[in-house]
């Protein structure tokens, strides 16, 4: 499939069988802002700060196993209540069918005294939110933006950083969906894969398979970047939970030019090393080079980077600190850029 520019397009070239974190700089600001993936909007499940996702665990028995309890509001008593069946926990924690004789009795037991059997051996943890989230760095606090209702419709597994269209700004793309859950709960499947474009100043625009040309229809999970041909255009890869793995070929991105660091003694990729690219006076957005990629994946080490004009610089904080500027060559589609030597001065 084949689209115009500005946004990047991609065909499925491979079909072999085979909640996370990133870092990324979505606004330009040089500062590396995090976007972390979650179980999305479109479940069971609801969270907010008033009234929290609660779950208890803990080796209640003393037998060696951690026993989970999911706990919900329950708006008619106001209180927190368990959210599984009796005989669902009474499978692992026998002495609540002794301690509740009927269904109903324990339907509208509070959690506490789910618990006074075990006395202080369940811990508590919660989640305000399950939106999968973009937390834009401000230097002395991060601000909290759910992505767009396309990237909530289903668990996000692996979050995927890369200029995918070639316009110098960073893009995300999402792998998605959770079928193995237990009953009666149906499966998660309202993800196709999902590419969202970035505009430089902190916002996504999701992109349909029909623009993308993504389209997963599978449980999918570790997803990473790398340019597969050496054409200048970031492709990905996908894989899938019993499923195929799959290999995009990026089409129509405008093509950039391919950076690789050798970084100091002990550190060949440079990995942790930070690259911005100086282009009539100013600094676009921050690249960062890292090992692994998320979710199981490992993105290629090679940054692409948006073709520049004459008179353009590279500047990069290596690993340990150190801050260089050099010229990028010109006519160049592949620059190799070495550590300075021990010793050296931050210019």
């Amino acid at each position: 499939m084949t689209m115009p520019s500005p946004c990047a397009s991609f065909h499925c070239i491979t079909g072999i069988r085979s909640s996370q974190w990133k870092l990324v700089d979505f606004d330009g600001d040089g500062r590396l802002d995090l976007v972390g993936a979650n179980w999305g909007l479109n479940s069971e499940y609801s969270a907010s700060a008033e009234r929290p996702c609660v779950t208890y665990y803990g080796d209640l028995l003393e037998r060696g196993t951690v026993d989970l309890l999911e706990a919900e509001w329950e708006p008619v008593e106001r209180v927190l209540a368990p959210r599984q069946r009796l005989d669902v926990l009474a499978r692992s924690l026998p002495q609540l069918q002794e301690k509740f004789l009927t269904f109903r009795e324990f339907s509208t037991a509070p959690m506490t005294k789910l618990l006074a059997p075990f006395g202080d051996k369940a811990r508590r943890v919660e989640a305000v939110t399950l939106a999968t989230t973009l937390f834009l760095n401000r230097g002395d606090h991060f601000d909290a933006m759910p992505l767009p209702r396309e990237a909530q419709l289903a668990p996000a597994f692996a979050v995927t950083i890369a200029d995918f269209d070639g316009d110098g700004q960073e893009d995300l793309f999402l792998s998605q969906n959770c079928f193995d859950l237990p009953a009666p709960m149906p499966r998660l499947d309202g993800g196709r894969g999902l590419l969202l474009q970035g505009n430089g100043h902190g916002e996504l625009r999701p992109l349909p398979a029909a623009t993308s040309g993504i389209y997963v229809h599978g449980e999918q999970r570790g997803a990473a970047v790398a340019d597969f041909d050496a054409d200048g255009r970031v492709d990905l890869v996908v894989t899938q939970n019993g499923g195929p793995t799959r290999l995009w070929k990026n089409q129509s991105a405008k093509p950039g030019r391919r950076l690789r660091l050798e970084g100091p003694a002990g550190n060949p990729s440079g990995v942790g090393a930070v690259v911005r690219v100086k282009d009539g006076g100013r600094l676009g957005p921050a690249h960062e080079v890292h090992a692994g990629s998320g979710y199981w994946s490992q993105d290629s080490t090679v940054l692409v980077l948006a073709g520049t004009g004459k008179g353009a610089e590279l500047w990069v904080r290596w690993p340990g600190g150190l801050e260089t500027t050099v010229p990028w060559p010109a006519g160049s589609a592949d620059i190799v850029l070495r550590a300075p030597s021990p010793g050296a001065v931050s210019r």
